[in-house]
């Protein structure tokens, strides 16, 4: 994948499952009385939304470091690619864990909070795994050779 696509859909999609996970909590914490929104459906939906919080301040982090990261040698950049697909695995529990509000007897404004947040998760996840998949899975020769392309189309022109 190329690393500036990589680069802007990590930033995008970390920033957006924020800002939906923040409005989803502020939202629910606001509306319970009127939604009829249960206490342990509440923590649920809090505990949930922390747990984005982290997650996004992560990739954010990753993303800060991106670019020193693709400019160091391929071991690094292999390394960096390991420590995102195990980091983007244990993501995979907390998006089981959103699919399971499908199923809670919750209010439509908070159904369709769950669906975008869903769907941004989706995104987010399957961006990753393919850089992933790039970084780490990819026959070396293919590796380098992708590597080498973006240091030289995006690297070398902003030095």
């Amino acid at each position: 994948m190329d690393y500036k696509d990589f680069h802007d859909g990590l930033l995008s999609l970390s920033l957006v499952i924020f800002l939906f996970s923040m409005t989803f909590m502020v939202g629910s914490i606001s509306l319970k009385p009127l939604i009829g929104l249960e206490q342990d459906e509440l923590i649920l939906i809090i505990i949930l939304c922390v747990i984005n919080f982290l997650f996004c301040a992560y990739y954010l982090v990753e993303i800060l470091r991106l670019e020193k990261i693709f400019k160091l040698e391929d071991k690094h950049v292999f390394k960096f690619g390991k420590r995102l697909g195990i980091v983007s695995a244990c993501y995979i529990p907390h998006f089981i864990l959103i699919i399971s509000l499908f199923f809670r007897n919750l209010h439509n404004l908070e159904i369709l909070m769950v669906i975008l947040i869903f769907f941004m998760e989706a995104l987010l996840l399957g961006l990753v795994f393919k850089e992933v998949y790039d970084l780490v899975f990819l026959e070396e020769s293919e590796r380098k050779m992708e590597l080498e392309l973006n240091r030289k189309r995006y690297m070398e022109r902003e030095s």
